[in-house]
Order: structure tokens, then C-alpha cells, then sequence
């Protein structure tokens, strides 16, 4: 496999990994919450989310607010998979010939 193709794998799965950032952001936010017994939205700035003495409120708000950047990065992670997908293909293609 050529040097080139190698880069061009690495930087798709690099924008894969970094297009799901924002998700695991959002799951680690709610989870978090849920864990806690806090709630989302309103609740959340009147009362805050209390763990070990501290106020994480601010925290799992502003990763939950990863949410619309979602919009972007789905679509782009979709992009990079199915290319990536398409090149193991015809590398897996290539190989199967060469060896025959």
C-alpha cells in the first residue's frame, strides 16, 4: 500500500473519530445527569447538578450544547465512513486479484 493511501486513511479516520466528538459529548452530558438524578433545561440552571460537593451544572450544559454541532459532523463522519469503507473494499479487491 502506497504512502499516499495510507495518509488519505489516516486523515478519514481521523475525521471520523473527531465527527462523533460532539456525540459522546452529548451521551457523556446525559448520562452524567441521569446518574446524578439531574434533569435537563430549566431544572437544571434553578436547582444545579450537585456531585461530590460540587455544581457541574455549567459543565454538562455546555456539553450538551455539542448538540447542534451534530448537524454538522454527522453528516461529514457518514461521508468519511462510507469513503472508507469503499477503499477497504478495493483494497481487499486489489489483494484478492494479485493473489490469484
Amino acid at each position: 500500500m502506497s504512502l499516499r493511501r495510507r495518509i488519505l486513511y489516516a486523515i478519514l479516520g481521523l475525521t471520523l473519530a473527531l465527527s462523533l466528538v460532539p456525540a459522546g459529548l452529548v451521551y457523556w452530558a446525559h448520562a452524567t445527569a441521569q446518574k446524578h438524578g439531574c434533569a435537563f433545561g430549566i431544572a437544571m440552571h434553578e436547582n444545579g447538578c450537585w456531585v461530590a460537593g460540587e455544581n457541574i451544572a455549567s459543565q454538562l450544559n455546555a456539553a450538551y450544547a455539542k448538540a447542534a454541532l451534530m448537524i454538522v459532523t454527522l453528516p461529514i463522519g457518514f461521508v468519511a465512513m462510507l469513503a472508507l469503507i469503499v477503499m477497504i473494499a478495493v483494497d481487499l479487491r486489489r489483494r484478492a486479484v494479485q493473489q490469484d
